[in-house]
């Protein structure tokens, strides 16, 4: 992280099995929140599908952090430029069980002691 911010380069994660490693959703994510407290831009792609088991549904999220509201408009239309082409309506099933599972309190708590049991399998 030291060597990024000095060079000032753009950090970018990809967090395809946040949980897994640790069982601990907090835990694999320290280093984002760390490079996010130090760094005033970050990439960060964000895959459901093996966290959730949700194989060929294409749930995810990307998410950026710009420096200021001029880089949010100039990202915000990049993406877009990408994203139109690639396909005009995206899945969706996979999104709502997702958005459904984190957006209620007992289903999340039910989703991280899975993790718990699944990340203790793969080590």
């Amino acid at each position: 992280m030291e060597v990024i911010v000095r060079k000032n380069h753009f950090a970018a994660f990809d967090t395809a099995y946040h949980g897994f490693a640790s069982g601990d959703l907090d835990k694999d994510a320290y280093a984002l929140r760390l490079f996010a407290k130090h760094t005033d831009r970050l990439f960060l792609a964000q895959s459901f599908s093996k966290n959730f088991g949700l194989y060929g549904e294409r749930a995810g999220t990307l998410s950026v952090m710009c420096s200021d509201e001029s880089e949010v408009e100039k990202v915000t239309s990049r993406i877009k430029q990408v994203a139109r082409p690639m396909y005009s309506n995206p899945p969706i099933n996979g999104a709502r069980i997702v958005d459904t599972v984190l957006g209620d309190a007992k289903l999340f708590e039910s989703w991280k002691l899975d993790l718990i049991v699944m990340s203790d399998r793969i080590k």
